[in-house]
């Protein structure tokens, strides 16, 4: 189970955030090889102040975990994760990725680009769930409604359907549920903060349905679908939300700093 100031500094989910800043999960996805992920990395060094001040975790592509992790290990803020992973930890899997291979912090399941470009389904996302919850204590659960879907009004049934694959038992486990409107990912289009605040409120009461108190697990409110330096700061007074899972905006740097800049 992870041990450190990442997870130490959120309250329980259903409190009201005392700390107005968030955490910034960057899904790099494959924006950027591994020299450009170097890059990167020795530009957060080289704005080590600023970086420093945020729970930032990165997302880079597999082949880039382990250089940017070496170049990340001056920062005790900085955690880094898979984006995917395989339902088993070895064997014959040509092009699968074992969430042993790397020593991670967390991994995403069940992004809405591995639920539609690979047509994954919440049988398959759940085996991966539990892989990552047994494995290494943790994950990054991606849930969220397709555009037709917003416009029947099925927003809380597809996000219930799609919570119902969370574990009864997850007690010491540390659960980030990321929030992402289909129909907001690489459009630039974002969803009002009114109909966040709906969405983490249903999710919010769902959870307490689900887990009592004594075991209700350490689990993180995200939100992503277009989220940049031009939205994140009207988003951040959320009080259920406790980060952000960025896609196209992480990648870049000058636009991640300035989302960082935005918010000291």
């Amino acid at each position: 189970m992870l041990r450190n100031a990442i997870w130490k500094k959120t309250t329980s989910i259903g409190d009201v955030k005392k700390m107005n800043k968030k955490i910034f999960a960057a899904n790099w996805k494959m924006y950027l090889n591994s020299n450009e992920s170097i890059e990167f990395m020795l530009k957060i060094n080289a704005n080590k102040d600023l970086f420093s001040e945020f729970d930032i975790m990165i997302f880079p592509s597999h082949v880039a975990i382990s250089i940017v992790q070496d170049l990340a290990k001056e920062f005790d803020n900085i955690k880094i994760g898979m984006q995917d992973c395989d339902v088993l930890t070895s064997g014959a899997v040509t092009g699968s990725n074992s969430i042993t291979s790397h020593k991670v912090d967390s991994c995403i399941v069940g992004h809405s680009e591995r639920r539609t470009i690979f047509n994954e389904n919440d049988e398959l996302i759940e085996k991966k769930l539990n892989n990552c919850l047994d494995k290494i204590g943790s994950a990054i659960l991606c849930i969220g409604e397709k555009l037709d879907e917003k416009e029947e009004k099925k927003t809380f049934e597809v996000i219930k359907k799609q919570l119902s694959i969370l574990p009864d038992q997850i007690r010491g486990k540390n659960l980030d549920i990321a929030y992402e409107p289909v129909w907001a990912i690489g459009t630039g289009l974002v969803a009002s903060k009114q109909y966040i605040e709906d969405v983490l409120s249903y999710i919010n009461n769902l959870i307490k349905e689900l887990y009592s108190d004594e075991d209700r697990p350490n689990i993180r409110l995200f939100y992503g679908g277009s989220v940049d330096e031009n939205s994140v700061e009207e988003l951040s007074s959320i009080a259920l939300l406790d980060g952000f899972l960025i896609g196209s905006a992480s990648a870049d740097f000058e636009k991640f700093k300035n989302m960082l800049n935005k918010m000291r």
